[in-house]
């Protein structure tokens, strides 16, 4: 079975962002939709730390106040979005494996009718 090791930073509870995960979006979602992900991975032969889920929260947690994941920022300028090879994956992986993965079938969903992209406007030049 392969081992997947993370880099695994001494990092404190006290993160410059660590109230951002204190109301509901920030403190279920990710955490669930990396736990589906996870089961993923372990069905597929992988194997993970225990506290892979919480390490990897613990680590963005940790991440520069306003950083803003590469898909949002894709999603806002209108461009193609990697869905499909992120929460898509897991979703198709899940479903390969006999097991559910509602929060990135949900995330997947919302998303698809962007993966293409969307058209720009005459008028959204030089706006963004």
């Amino acid at each position: 079975m392969p081992r997947l090791n993370f880099p695994r930073p001494e990092l404190s509870d006290e993160g410059p962002d660590r109230h951002a995960r204190l109301d509901i979006e920030h403190a279920v979602l990710p955490g669930k939709e990396a736990e589906e992900a996870v089961a993923v991975a372990r069905a597929r032969g992988v194997a993970l730390d225990a506290d892979v889920v919480a390490a990897t929260l613990k680590l963005v947690d940790w991440l520069p106040p306003g950083m803003r994941a590469s898909m949002l920022n894709d999603l806002t300028r209108g461009n193609r979005l990697e869905a499909p090879w992120l929460a898509g994956a897991v979703v198709r992986m899940a479903r390969e494996a006999g097991l559910a993965a509602p929060v990135n079938a949900t995330i997947y969903a919302a998303l698809k009718p962007y993966v293409d992209g969307v058209a720009k406007t005459s008028g959204s030049e030089g706006t963004s």
